[in-house]
């Protein structure tokens, strides 16, 4: 009999050909100032994972923000909580940026955003522009840090989507030159999560949790005993 095992890791690996596909692609700094992070892609929040990266913005608002590439304003979103004022540019490499938590639009976005919130008679809109009337340049200002809807302080949420499915993409392989990644993972943990009715680990349905032990050099040991998984198992990695 053939079982089939499904692993799914749940802090958002991808593929080398896609990561790959990310170099081709380089983009600006979308901040006036050198970068530096808060927070990075695929973290573990309250309820789900950090599905970009954090600009810092030296503890103010009102720091220049930029369009990494030539685009046109595809969604803006205005809110109370969630993202705050929020840009989404599209562009023809079939990404898409994002702009979160912003202070203030720059113009024509400004008048456009005003004009709908007045037609709508709300603060709150969600707003998807036809494609081509908010056209940006590669560097062109379109907007101001700010500390906006569910933000905990003064930054820039940024991140880089695929425009037709808009799963989220690690943005730091577009950034290599200007934010080098120079610290590997390490991991110490792994666990396995058989999915409800689908599959089973060592005989039950519970997880698995196991820590990652290593020799003095620091190499992972093969674990203590043998895993036995059957069906559609979920894994999860801490490191």
């Amino acid at each position: 009999m053939k079982f089939n095992i499904l692993f799914s890791c749940v802090f958002l690996f991808f593929s080398m050909a896609r990561f790959s596909a990310y170099t081709q692609h380089p983009y600006t700094n979308p901040l006036d100032i050198p970068p530096a992070l808060s927070a990075n892609f695929g973290e573990l929040r309250s309820n789900h994972f950090h599905s970009g990266i954090d600009f810092k913005t030296q503890q103010t608002v009102n720091k220049s923000v930029a369009a990494i590439e030539d685009g046109y304003i595809s969604r803006i979103s205005v809110s109370p909580g969630e993202y705050g004022l929020a840009l989404y540019i599209d562009h023809p490499s079939g990404h898409t940026s994002v702009y979160a938590h912003l202070n203030s639009f720059s113009s024509p976005i400004a008048d456009f955003v005003k004009e709908k919130q007045y037609e709508q008679e709300s603060y709150r809109v969600e707003l998807y522009p036809e494609p081509g009337l908010l056209i940006v340049k590669k560097g062109q200002q379109i907007g101001l840090s700010g500390n906006t809807g569910s933000s905990g302080g003064p930054h820039l949420h940024f991140e880089v989507r695929d425009t037709q499915t808009q799963d989220p993409l690690d943005p730091l392989p577009f950034f290599s030159r200007a934010i080098p990644d120079t610290q590997k993972p390490d991991i110490r943990g792994i666990a396995f999560y058989p999915v409800e009715g689908k599959g089973v680990v060592n005989g039950s349905s519970n997880p698995l949790r196991m820590n990652i032990l290593k020799n003095k050099s620091g190499i992972p040991l093969a674990p203590p005993q043998a895993i036995n998984a059957w069906g559609r198992i979920g894994v999860a990695v801490k490191a």
